[in-house]
């Protein structure tokens, strides 16, 4: 099963939605404060298994939806 990782940008008044296997929301969700409040940049892999790098200092509000 597959979660939606929302992403909404300081510059993007529109947010961003990446599919995400359930392991990569339940190990990225207890971070998901952390790594959103000090701006990291983080490789997620998508529910296809694509990549995608994130960098969280642009990120305003991140959530699983």
């Amino acid at each position: 099963m597959s979660k939606q990782l929302v992403l909404h940008l300081a510059a993007n008044p529109n947010p961003i939605s990446l599919k995400v296997k359930a392991e990569v929301a339940a190990d990225l969700g207890e971070r998901l404060t952390q790594i959103v409040r000090n701006g990291h940049t983080q490789v997620i892999e998508g529910a296809d298994g694509q990549q995608f790098v994130v960098n969280f200092s642009h990120v305003v509000i991140a959530y699983f939806g």
